[in-house]
């Protein structure tokens, strides 16, 4: 069977190959009837518009990149659903490409969707250093989750989530509290700046400080032994990492469910495990974002303009 064209889909529809296009690609100045008619004979037909001839043309691919650090933390799957749903609403398809964790592998990806021709990117990254790849490849592009001055980024504070944690810890009453996840993040400095502002109830003894790479898990084991068990609650610095650590150290005879234990990101993995978390702006965050790189990729906002902007998290506060 003749594979179907935009000038086949006119005939049937009784309009112009040029107004199947603006049909097509989402242009406003088309009539609601003649849009109607239009998109009624390319769903009756099935037609499916020849991507790389849009392309050459000059034309808008309408398809978006989105490159995540990875899928093993629930939250970079819940931030898949916000971008797809933000772009499908906007006329866009995405692409979705996992890191794994591994900068490597994310510079690959990276190379291969500025290949594709893709309208622009988004990207939950791994490494600040391989955003130089996008930046130089000249396509719009905008970050999610991460600070990056340079570069349009949208973010949660994560300094200000670990000060709600320390205030939440403190007015609970607890005598000894610690923390357990990443070291150079700024959830531990702003919990630092604020949990022993009125007496001591925390102490370096009581912190387990350690690096988020892949393979990470493998080396808890090792980690867990340490553990002060005289705390009262801990600020683990994921949902990811409270369930790890609870499953591992279940293996020294240590019920952390006789703690207070807060997450962060309050995914599926916060509920289910009942914990009470920091929740981020994920919704918020991904269409502020799309929105402006939209507006940059129909150059209605200059590709030198940087948006940096920060979000406020919100402590969900679970009962045990």
């Amino acid at each position: 069977m003749k594979k179907l064209t935009m000038k086949d889909i006119g005939i049937l529809a009784n309009v112009s190959q040029s107004t199947v296009s603006r049909v097509i690609s989402g242009h406003p100045n088309v009539k609601e009837e003649v849009r109607q008619k239009v998109l009624k004979c390319i769903n009756d037909t099935n037609f499916m518009p020849d991507i790389n001839a849009r392309i050459m043309r000059g034309e808008s691919s309408k398809i978006l990149g989105f490159l995540s650090t990875g899928f093993d933390n629930p939250y970079y799957l819940e931030m898949v659903k916000y971008v797809e749903k933000q772009a499908r609403d906007k006329g866009y398809t995405v692409i979705v490409m996992n890191s794994e964790k591994d900068e490597k592998i994310e510079r690959q990806h990276l190379k291969e969707l500025i290949t594709r021709k893709i309208d622009g990117l988004i990207i939950a990254p791994v490494s600040v250093r391989n955003l130089k790849l996008a930046k130089d490849s000249q396509i719009p592009f905008v970050v999610l989750n991460e600070k990056v001055t340079w570069a349009d980024s949208f973010y949660t504070s994560l300094f200000n989530a670990g000060v709600e944690v320390a205030k939440f810890f403190k007015e609970k009453g607890y005598s000894k509290v610690g923390y357990i996840g990443e070291i150079n993040s700024d959830k531990l400095k702003g919990f630092l700046s604020e949990i022993n502002k009125e007496k001591t109830i925390n102490s370096e003894e009581s912190n387990l400080l350690f690096t988020i790479e892949k393979g990470f898990k493998k080396k808890l084991k090792f980690i867990v032994e340490k553990l002060d068990r005289g705390c009262e609650a801990f600020f683990m610095s994921s949902d990811e990492i409270a369930l790890a650590v609870i499953k591992e150290t279940r293996k020294f005879n240590i019920n952390l469910y006789e703690k207070v234990i807060v997450g962060f990101d309050n995914t599926l993995v916060a509920d289910t495990l009942e914990i009470s978390s920091i929740e981020q702006p994920m919704g918020q965050m991904v269409e502020i974002a799309v929105e402006v790189l939209l507006k940059k990729i129909k150059k209605e906002i200059p590709i030198e303009k940087i948006f940096n902007i920060e979000l406020e998290p919100k402590l969900i506060i679970r009962p045990k």
